[in-house]
């Protein structure tokens, strides 16, 4: 759950998989339509509605892997236009008490398509520990954004309530540390409810940033924003 609600992770899906076939093996499928495509406090779809699409295999032994995609609109001058997200992903988690679970994963991001000479792609690594499905602690590491040869680290922290019947109430903030790159970092949170009816479930949450950081979003992108989604499971 904390994977697919923070894009997900992957490409060697073969290598950690390939002496797990024998293994039982689980497919989930779900499409999304939300009225904004929010990434780590900033919209990536110029605040406007995003379609998504996304599909994980996951197995007994802990491992896992899919692959998923969205609409985007994102620019970042001339000529340098992304209107397509595609995000392959595969990770690893272990439960190490009844309750704790810890794990690692590894997310590739691409934007086929994009017009202009700049590669946007890029590949980051996380660890993340999480209770009872409840509670999640991230951090992630890219060791080249956007191919500029830039490290950059985020850390995230996530929290869910179920105070009755199907409601989920869930929260959370996180610091992207991307101040080798923008020349600052910046803080972001959220905090939505989930609640399923009879064909999806729907969200409603409120997003928010410190700041914007230059060439990660521009001040538009990182205002206060609620996001209206319908998630729909096959």
């Amino acid at each position: 759950m904390f994977a697919s609600r923070f894009k997900g992770f992957p490409c060697s899906f073969v290598m950690l998989c390939a002496g797990s076939l024998s293994q039982a093996a689980e497919f989930t499928g779900y499409a999304v339509l939300t009225t904004d495509y929010v990434f780590r406090g900033v919209s990536y779809s110029d605040s406007h509605a995003a379609a998504q699409l996304g599909g994980e295999i996951g197995f007994d032994n802990g491992f896992y892997a899919g692959a998923w995609a969205s609409t985007v609109d994102l620019s970042s001058g001339p000529e340098q236009q992304r209107d397509l997200e595609v995000d392959y992903y595969a990770g690893y988690g272990f439960d190490v008490t009844r309750k704790w679970n810890v794990g690692a994963n590894v997310v590739s991001y691409n934007f086929p398509g994009t017009e202009g000479a700049f590669d946007y792609d890029y590949i980051e690594y996380s660890i993340s520990s999480n209770y009872a499905d409840r509670v999640w602690l991230e951090y992630s590491y890219s060791p080249d954004i956007f191919n500029t040869g830039i490290e950059t680290h985020n850390f995230e922290l996530y929290g869910e309530w179920q105070p009755g019947g199907d409601i989920v109430i869930g929260g959370g903030a996180g610091f992207y540390d991307v101040s080798d790159l923008s020349g600052s970092g910046y803080s972001y949170w959220q905090l939505g409810v989930t609640h399923p009816i009879s064909i999806a479930d729907v969200d409603l949450r409120y997003f928010d940033t410190s700041d914007w950081a230059p060439i990660i979003s521009r001040p538009d992108q990182a205002d206060a924003r609620i996001v209206l989604s319908l998630r729909f499971q096959f």
